[in-house]
């Protein structure tokens, strides 16, 4: 009894603390919502924007039904604790990874029936505790980056059924280890070579996926209806052609290639000499032509010397002769 009055102040001032935590999470609660101890629902309230004073204490909140366009960025941040966010039945076209940055214990997170046109490689890059995604019905979603699921390696469910997509990356899918069930069909797939490894990972693992019954093909004509996982089968021949096809232009490459190669050896073989000749002959004309010009420049060289010469006997001739006029005289 001694023991009870002991811990009974404790007990009463632990239980005052939770009444307290819990009365300030109501109190919180948006009027555009209501709110229990860590529940927030908005469903069907006509909203256009997120609403404002969501409790801290908001581990499931509902948000379907309304006519939300845009998530902003760090809108959400705040709900550190957030588990559990069903954005379903809304308007919006792109989730930016700054409205979901602090979301990391994110369990659930359910995006269909919006109007989303792409999953890039950012849009869920913080969600790294993410269980169960649902992006069905997104009839724009035509488009899902190959690494659009590398950080979520704890996914379970996947849910693209229903949306706009002709093609995805199947190794995309086979990098999630804890892969338990993912839905496909409803898809325009295009079933052609770049499909085969979609093709053959459905049919390796079709435990997994529900609804491979009626995952079929739209393009081309000649496959509609066909079932993506045995579009494998049908394509194979069309594939093994173009493949047999690019084949035959390696090797008709390979054979034209050397005669190209030899053909360039014998033209600069031709070219060089023809370049060798001309410099021979260049060189003998230049020879020639220092040899005459040596010779003029040995020619005229001489000429004073011989002018000279001239000039003295023809002044020794004029002595004498005025000599012998002298003497004669």
């Amino acid at each position: 009894m001694d023991e009870w009055f002991t811990v009974r102040p404790f007990c009463l001032k632990l239980l005052s603390v939770w009444l307290l935590v819990r009365a300030a999470g109501v109190a919180g609660c948006s009027s555009e919502c209501s709110c229990t101890q860590f529940l927030t629902n908005c469903t069907g309230r006509h909203l256009r924007q997120l609403p404002a004073g969501i409790p801290f204490s908001t581990q499931q909140l509902i948000l379907s039904d309304n006519n939300i366009s845009i998530l902003p960025p760090v809108a959400l941040n705040y709900l550190g604790g957030l588990l559990y966010l069903d954005f379903s039945n809304n308007s919006l076209t792109e989730i930016s990874h700054s409205s979901l940055l602090n979301l990391k214990i994110l369990v659930y997170l359910d995006l269909s029936r919006n109007q989303l046109r792409r999953i890039t490689h950012l849009s869920f890059r913080y969600l790294t505790g993410m269980v169960v995604l649902k992006a069905s019905r997104n009839k724009e979603l035509n488009f899902i980056d190959n690494r659009a699921f590398s950080t979520n390696q704890k996914l379970q469910e996947l849910d693209i059924s229903d949306n706009g997509l002709t093609f995805i990356d199947a190794s995309m899918l086979e990098a999630l280890p804890h892969l338990r069930s993912v839905r496909l069909s409803g898809n325009p797939w295009t079933c052609n070579c770049s499909t085969q490894y979609l093709s053959n990972w459905m049919r390796k693992n079709r435990k997994l996926i529900p609804d491979a019954a009626n995952v079929t093909c739209t393009f081309p004509e000649s496959l509609q209806g066909v079932l993506v996982m045995e579009a494998a089968n049908k394509l194979s021949s069309l594939c093994s052609g173009k493949r047999q096809l690019k084949s035959r232009e390696v090797l008709y490459f390979c054979l034209i290639g050397p005669g190209l190669f030899s053909a360039s050896i014998v033209l600069n073989f031709t070219c060089s000499l023809l370049m060798a000749h001309f410099n021979r002959f260049k060189r003998k004309e230049l020879k020639r032509y220092r040899k005459l010009r040596r010779a003029i420049s040995f020619k005229y060289s001489k000429r004073p010397n011989v002018i000279t010469q001239e000039h003295i006997a023809k002044a020794n001739t004029n002595i004498n002769v005025r000599a012998g006029t002298k003497h004669n005289g």
